[in-house]
């Protein structure tokens, strides 16, 4: 019963927070402020998001990935640096709104373009998709596929890398850069 309630409750809070937004198409190459929204599951899940938001990363570009992990704690190897933040259940609210500083700062920021690499249902994440502020979100989660600008349908067994060749083909091809 408990647990329904706190349901209720969140749903309630996301579509109170359902921000409206300036939606802008724009590619990859154009963008100037990016953000990752992804599920740590292991210390192999980190690296591999590590590895892809460092490669994302350039001088004309800001960056920012806000990392959730489903335990208590964050793990030792998740490490806090100035433009990646990680939470926990214990960041969480009583009905599952994630509340800590780093992460109203997210909110506030305009990005260009929003990256969703979750695959599970995981309504912090959910809250934080319907809260932001991004000009362009895009995703493969079916289950925050309502919250998305572009929803990217995958059936084959994916990777963060093949995601990100997917949403670069996709946004070529919206914003006619490409000649296919």
């Amino acid at each position: 019963m408990i647990n329904y309630i706190k349901q209720i409750l969140f749903n309630r809070c996301l579509k109170k927070h359902n921000v409206s937004r300036e939606k802008t198409l724009i590619s990859l190459e154009q963008v100037r402020s990016m953000a990752v929204l992804c599920q740590i599951t292991d210390e192999n899940s980190y690296k591999e998001v590590y590895n892809l938001f460092s490669k994302l990363h350039s001088p004309k570009r800001t960056m920012w990935l806000m990392g959730y992990v489903d335990e208590r704690n964050v793990p030792f190897y998740c490490l806090p640096q100035l433009t990646a933040d990680y939470f926990a259940k214990k960041n969480l609210n009583w009905f599952g709104k994630p509340d800590f500083v780093q992460l109203h700062d997210f909110l506030q920021k305009d990005f260009d373009i929003l990256i969703d690499f979750s695959r599970n249902d995981l309504p912090p994440l959910r809250y934080i998709l319907s809260s932001s502020k991004a000009k362009l979100i895009i995703g493969a989660n079916k289950f925050s596929q309502e919250y998305y600008d572009i929803f990217i349908r995958d059936e084959t067994s994916w990777n963060y890398l093949t995601l990100l060749k997917h949403i670069h083909n996709y946004l070529h091809k919206l914003t006619g850069k490409c000649n296919s």
